[in-house]
């Protein structure tokens, strides 16, 4: 049967980053932990492509990049800094805007190693320590990993079959149904046949792959997750029964999905016979108790 889960990632203090950095006493007074807001002054509106900042005097364009939130402000607008808060009420960053400039960007993705918060923003306009006006957009990068694929039983893919066990590989399905793209940093794999052959836990393979919003992306495995022998050592299969595989997504932006699957062992050592059961085989089995 197949599960797919959620685990949370954890954010660093930005603030701080910013403070090592130099950022001047005016930039950090936009914070909204210690700014109050004129309501005159703020816009909540959403446009279509759920970012937000639609009506804004000050902000007349919020949209995102590749990697960046690209930033663009009226030309008779009198602004120097912007700051962008996090969903937490925490500094995210800040840019200055130099004199005749009215766009700038904050980097989203690929900046910080670790994770970025998704939900509500406000981004504030300020003009030395005066606050010119704020708004409040939305990022948000939900993703799924729908299904997990062996290269023996989709051989028609873009499987890299240079190597004589490339049917042993695995690819991965997520989907972010966010506004922003995410970025894999990682896949970690427990329970599957290459855990067993290796005697670990878990078995990570790293990995650098944008996530566009609204779309499905494959992503191939580092290794041969379903390999059960190698030159120096094999998986008794016949002891195992059946198994459940579980893969996890590092991801920069949004929670880090899970995805388990289960694999039934049959055969012998070094004459393995894996079969992957889909929800109703699984169910059935278990009915019968033969799980």
């Amino acid at each position: 049967m197949t599960e797919n889960t959620n685990t949370d990632n954890n954010s660093i203090d930005r603030r701080t980053i910013l403070a090592s950095l130099g950022v001047s006493t005016a930039a950090l007074a936009g914070c909204t932990s210690g700014t109050s807001t004129d309501p005159s002054n703020t816009s909540n509106s959403t446009d279509g492509n759920g970012i937000g900042a639609e009506g804004s005097d000050v902000f007349t364009s919020v949209e995102m990049g590749d990697a960046n939130l690209e930033i663009e402000v009226a030309d008779d607008a009198s602004v120097e800094f912007i700051n962008l808060i996090d969903p937490n009420g925490e500094l995210f960053d800040q840019q200055r805007l130099a004199s005749g400039e009215t766009t700038i960007s904050f980097e989203i993705l690929g900046r910080y190693e670790d994770s970025v918060p998704t939900g509500d923003y406000e981004l504030i306009a300020l003009d030395g320590d005066e606050q010119v006006d704020t708004t409040t957009i939305t990022l948000e990068a939900e993703c799924t990993i729908t299904d997990v694929l062996w290269a023996a039983e989709n051989p028609d893919m873009e499987w890299d079959k240079n190597s004589p066990v490339w049917d042993k590989n695995a690819a991965v399905l997520i989907e972010n149904k966010g506004n922003i793209p995410s970025l894999l940093t990682e896949l970690q794999w427990t329970g599957a046949p290459i855990n067993h052959l290796l005697s670990t836990e878990t078995k990570s393979y790293y990995h650098e792959t944008r996530l566009p919003p609204g779309e499905t992306t494959t992503v191939y495995s580092g290794g041969r997750i379903y390999r059960t022998e190698s030159p120096h050592s094999s998986v008794d299969c016949g002891e195992l029964g059946t198994e459940s595989l579980t893969v996890t997504a590092i991801v920069q932006v949004g929670d880090n999905p899970s995805y388990s699957q289960q694999i039934r062992y049959g055969g012998t050592e070094r004459s393995c016979d894996l079969t992957i059961l889909d929800n109703s085989s699984a169910d059935s089995l278990s009915e019968n108790g033969d799980l």
